[in-house]
């Protein structure tokens, strides 16, 4: 009979931030019921002396966020599941889990928060252990996050944007127009097309590809301006 798997759940690294020195913990928990993603690790990046939602409130989710473009018209909802990961930190309901803990499983980096933030030697020892990943990263200028090339997809918004990561080596991610008219020759999401999750696909795992994603969730009416004004700018 075949040994169960046990999915890793718990406070993966605590540390400070690359970006402005502020307290940060990353904790993985067991696979949710999440309908495009399927039943990956969720691994969380925040701050651990404020909960997620007051962090966004006041700007402070710099720390875990960078200058994302999109922190704004973000999909994630900071009240919701990262404030419940942060308050069972806080109350102590989480051990410390080791990279080894992710064997036969699939990973989500950045359910909230930016995987580029993380140690690259943790990452990797997790993503060994692991069937496969996904992960995002807006950090790609930076010279301590070009460990992330060939690991997480630069996640940017113009397609003048992809041409020019891709050129460099990255793979990327790009959420253009609700209707999908901008996908140009970016491959489509294959959850938006055929419904195929990204436990199943695990396309965005780093690997020299374009894949794009019509913009959806709370922010998905901020994309298209958003777009706009880094084209004015030739960005």
């Amino acid at each position: 009979m075949a040994s169960k798997v046990v999915a890793p759940h718990g406070v993966l690294w605590e540390g400070r931030s690359l970006i402005d020195d502020a307290p940060i913990v990353a904790i993985a928990t067991a696979g949710s019921a999440n309908r495009k993603t399927g039943r990956m690790i969720q691994v969380w990046i925040i701050r651990s002396d404020m909960a997620p939602h007051v962090a966004r409130r006041a700007g402070l989710d710099v720390s875990v966020c960078g200058h994302c473009a999109m922190r704004e018209a973000c999909y994630v909802v900071t009240a919701h599941s990262p404030r419940s990961v942060w308050e069972a930190y806080h109350a102590g309901l989480y051990r410390s889990v080791a990279p080894n803990a992710f064997a036969r499983t699939a990973i989500r980096w950045g359910a909230y928060g930016d995987p580029a933030l993380l140690p690259a030697e943790l990452v990797r020892a997790c993503n060994d252990a692991a069937r496969g990943w996904t992960g995002y990263t807006h950090q790609y200028k930076r010279v301590w996050a070009q460990w992330c090339r060939g690991v997480f997809m630069a996640s940017v918004e113009t397609a003048a944007q992809e041409e020019r990561l891709r050129a460099q080596g990255w793979g990327t991610f790009r959420v253009g127009r609700k209707d999908g008219s901008d996908l140009g020759s970016s491959t489509h999401c294959p959850y938006d097309t055929v419904g195929t999750t990204c436990i199943e696909c695990r396309a965005c795992d780093g690997g020299e590809r374009a894949i794009y994603v019509a913009a959806h969730g709370a922010g998905a009416n901020a994309v298209p301006a958003e777009r706009l004004r880094r084209q004015k700018e030739g960005r």
